[in-house]
């Protein structure tokens, strides 16, 4: 159904390794400015209850981290194809840590456990959709790494400053970390094995 495989040979590396120098600073960007946009449901209360906040968020994600990743995809016209993707894969993604993080009531580093398990079926969909066969392993850890960094400092200027400022910067720290690893993963997920 998701097809955004493209032929990969070895002349595609150096384009790769180049699109890669561009996708990483280019999804943290744009990704930090759809993350900052969510928080800032939560920042300023605009959505009353922990339920129809986190869903809230999740729809601000849903909507418009696709349109604003679509730019990373090498296949022509996949625009609209990509955006419904990454809206299934994001929602999977939000089902693993939402589970956790009500299951454990926000405690026992609930966010850690929802996120590890909710990136790697983020990646796994990614790697199909991709036609990927190999890799997931580096890819996951990228991806991980980048996401827990940025949410986790996020975190540390919420606590330092508190408040809807603490709050927004918390989206700042969360974007840009797994806005660097869903452009990694993208890149990746499109050069040769």
């Amino acid at each position: 159904m998701f097809d955004f495989s493209i032929e990969r040979t070895q002349d595609s590396e150096t384009k790769s390794a180049i699109h890669c120098c561009y996708g990483m600073p280019y999804a943290a960007f744009v990704y930090c400015i759809v993350t900052v946009i969510a928080y800032s449901i939560w920042a300023f209360r605009l959505v009353p209850g922990a339920g129809p906040m986190f869903a809230s968020i999740a729809v601000i994600y849903m909507v418009l981290s696709g349109i604003s990743l679509s730019r990373l995809v090498h296949k022509p016209g996949s625009v609209v194809k990509f955006c419904i993707f990454f809206a299934l894969a994001f929602l999977v993604y939000s089902i693993f840590w939402c589970f956790f993080w009500f299951g454990l009531k926000g405690q026992y580093h609930a966010d850690l456990y929802g996120s590890f398990l909710g990136l790697a079926a983020l990646t796994w969909l990614f790697m199909k959709a991709f036609e990927k066969s190999t890799g997931f392993l580096p890819l996951f850890s990228v991806l991980f790494t980048c996401h827990t960094i940025g949410y986790y400092m996020g975190g540390e200027g919420y606590y330092f400053v508190g408040g809807p400022t603490g709050r927004l910067l918390w989206g700042v720290g969360h974007g840009l970390g797994f806005g660097a690893g869903l452009g990694y993963l993208i890149n990746r997920c499109q050069s040769p094995d």
